[in-house]
């Protein structure tokens, strides 16, 4: 009340009461602003609830973390400035247009007067500035570094840390001298209750649902008010899925938190509470030949948490680790990304495994993954060890799996008939089990093999059951198998035409996963062959070959040779012009594939890279991770990654495989 009184002009003692200040002033008219209110809470409230009583002519504009709570009030949520579009390569004309990077270019030139956003590092400070959250003081305080830290440097600094974020100016307020210091006094005002759920929650590293915060918290029904409650403070992001809210916490916030639970001596209790909750989510399941979809989604959905989770248990021996690195890996081949990642994982689990059950299960994802990578006998074996135990340990469905992995295995190792009696083993369990998933991955596993064995009627039957069933299931990945395997079948049956239909489905089905990608690609540049049109053959074929190459994988044999043969009979009959739609095809991106396969369209010009670009860009082809090119350039991670950002946005791609698909072409530098 007195610094009120004082600030309108009212003399008065300490003691003064709301409705004796509303009293003194009267009918003035006048705004007035509240800052920060959220360290005083109820004495706001109170005073601001007597003046809006009696003081009809009074306006009040009250900033806090908490709305008031008082009658008459409207609430105007402050979320983050504006950020830059995510996944771009920006220009600086771009990169200006929000608010986020306009205010650090404006805070940035204030200590240094010859700092200026360039098409230069125009990527990089829209990175900062997400990675901030947008957060006015944590970007004020990041631009008041450039004169030590150039924006990059800034940028891999910043990486789980926030004492990079200090030094502000003398005559600020203790509590915003750095990023740290701002949050912490958020954090002292809040109950002892409301700290120890922050702190907690920051295991987390996506967005969760109540269900999942009240199992990390330990703390049963009363987490949903304190949710509330930090929702409330500004301290949790709504986050709408579907029909219902999950939450999040900022960055910063979260790091906060993981400090805070450290020196509270909580990390591994309240990690082991965040693992037993993915394992009873995925657990259920792990004796199933395939996962259910909706268990799939779930994991998609808590794919960062699970990271979380199995980076923690990677560094102890715990039995969990090997269902939950079985169930990130089942993630990342699903939609086929990060495989050198999940083999790394998968060894580790394998390594240090407890128990046949969970050992079972990382040899089977370690098969699919190999396989995948390319090294079939590496495959071959951990199928046959798979099936040893489960044979031993008598679960149906996943001796199925394991026998469709060593079938799989065995094809790509060139034992054809050798591989016949484990599918067909695979298959006669999973029809005596009454799972249509399960069976209908099995129908198009051996769909497929029965056309290398010559057995054209089998395929034909097998998938007119599985199309079907595929369809009303709803698995899209399935579908888009089963097209390819049925655009096969036409093929050899001299069906063309309905060949290069099952294929055009397939691709637009399959098109935002390299894998399924180049199937489609390769499908359709045998019909392109089959038809005439050579040249087309050529690019969509050498185009998919690229792509192959950079994202490791490899054709099954028998399909290979079909590919190859086609391209080769297309080559010969285009002569000297083969090698120019040859460079056409591998200079495209997977984007300008799908839409030149689908659609005709014609691939953009050439685009031109720095010196530094391309060595980047060649180092990335080479498969080298962005902390070795750091290492061999002799600068730092985020300046790779502001260069890759970079690359990307002039390629027009999304991936590392589509850069080093690029290389290959061999462009010219600047």
């Amino acid at each position: 009340m007195p610094a009120i009184a004082r600030a309108v002009g009212i003399r008065t003692g300490s003691g003064l009461a709301p409705e004796k200040l509303a009293e003194a002033m009267g009918e003035r008219k006048l705004l007035l602003v509240l800052d920060n209110c959220e360290h005083v809470l109820r004495r706001c409230a109170d005073a601001v609830e007597a003046l809006l009583t009696s003081c009809p002519s009074v306006r009040i504009l009250a900033t806090s973390r908490e709305a008031l709570r008082v009658r008459g009030e409207q609430s105007f949520p402050l979320g983050e400035l504006a950020l830059p579009v995510t996944g771009e390569v920006l220009t600086a004309a771009q990169a200006g247009h929000s608010d986020a990077v306009r205010l650090f270019v404006d805070r940035a030139t204030a200590v240094d007067p010859g700092f200026e956003l360039t098409d230069a590092n125009a990527s990089t400070i829209a990175a900062l500035c997400r990675r901030l959250d947008g957060m006015p003081l944590a970007i004020e305080l990041a631009a008041r570094r450039v004169r030590l830290l150039g924006p990059a440097d800034l940028l891999d600094r910043l990486d789980g840390k926030l004492d990079v974020l200090s030094l502000g100016t003398r005559t600020a307020t203790s509590r915003h001298d750095s990023l740290e210091a701002a949050i912490g006094w958020d954090y002292e005002l809040l109950a002892p209750g409301e700290q120890e759920l922050w702190r907690r929650l920051s295991v987390l590293a996506g967005s969760f649902p109540i269900e999942l915060a009240e199992a990390v918290a330990g703390h049963g029904k009363e987490t949903l008010d304190l949710v509330a409650s930090l929702e409330a403070k500004s301290l949790l992001v709504p986050v709408p899925k579907g029909d219902s809210v999950w939450f999040r916490q900022l960055e910063s916030i979260r790091i906060y938190g993981r400090d805070r639970l450290e020196a509270a001596g909580e990390c591994d209790a309240t990690h082991d509470r965040l693992a037993d909750w993915l394992v009873e989510l995925v657990e259920p399941h792990l004796g199933r030949y395939m996962m259910p979809v909706p268990v799939l989604e779930a994991i998609d959905a808590h794919w960062p948490n699970l990271v979380a989770a199995v980076e923690w248990m990677s560094s102890r021996r715990d039995e969990r680790h090997g269902a939950l690195a079985f169930a990130l890996g089942k993630h990342w081949l699903r939609h086929g990304i990060n495989l050198e990642d999940t083999y790394r994982m998968l060894r580790a689990a394998l390594d240090m495994a407890t128990g046949a059950a969970n050992a079972g299960l990382v040899l089977s994802a370690l098969s699919t993954t190999t396989s995948v990578l390319g090294d079939q006998a590496e495959s071959l074996g951990y199928a046959w060890r798979a099936v040893d135990i489960e044979r031993a340990l008598d679960r149906p469905a996943r001796l199925a799996k394991a026998l469709d992995d060593l079938g799989h295995a065995l094809f790509c190792s060139g034992e054809y008939r050798a591989a016949r009696p484990s599918y067909l083993e695979s298959l006669r369990i999973l029809r005596g089990l009454g799972d249509p998933v399960a069976l209908l991955g099995s129908l198009n596993n051996v769909a497929w093999v029965s056309l290398n064995w010559g057995e054209e009627d089998l395929a034909e039957k097998l998938l007119a059951e599985a199309l079907p069933l595929a369809q009303y299931l709803g698995s899209g990945n399935m579908v888009i198998a089963l097209l390819h395997t049925s655009g096969v079948l036409s093929l050899i049956r001299g069906d063309v035409d309905s060949a290069a239909e099952r294929f055009a489905e397939s691709l637009t089905m399959g098109r935002e996963n390299p894998y399924h990608l180049v199937h489609g690609l390769e499908g359709l540049g045998i019909v392109a062959a089959e038809l005439g049109d050579d040249d087309r053959a050529i690019r969509l074929i050498h185009g998919a070959a690229a792509v192959r190459r950079q994202v490791r994988t490899t054709g099954e044999p028998v399909w290979a040779e079909r590919v190859d043969a086609a391209a080769a009979i297309a080559a010969g009959r285009l002569g000297a012009r083969e090698a120019v739609a040859s460079a056409a095809g591998q200079r495209m991106t997977l984007t300008c594939l799908a839409d030149y396969a689908l659609n005709g369209v014609v691939p953009p010009p050439t685009v031109v890279l720095s010196t530094r670009e391309h060595t980047i860009a060649a180092l990335v082809a080479d498969g080298m991770t962005n902390e070795r090119i750091a290492r061999r350039l002799r600068v730092s991670r985020r300046t790779v990654a502001t260069h890759l950002e970079r690359i990307r946005g002039k390629l027009d791609v999304r991936s590392r495989a589509e850069v080093a698909a690029w290389v290959a072409r061999g462009e010219n530098v600047e």
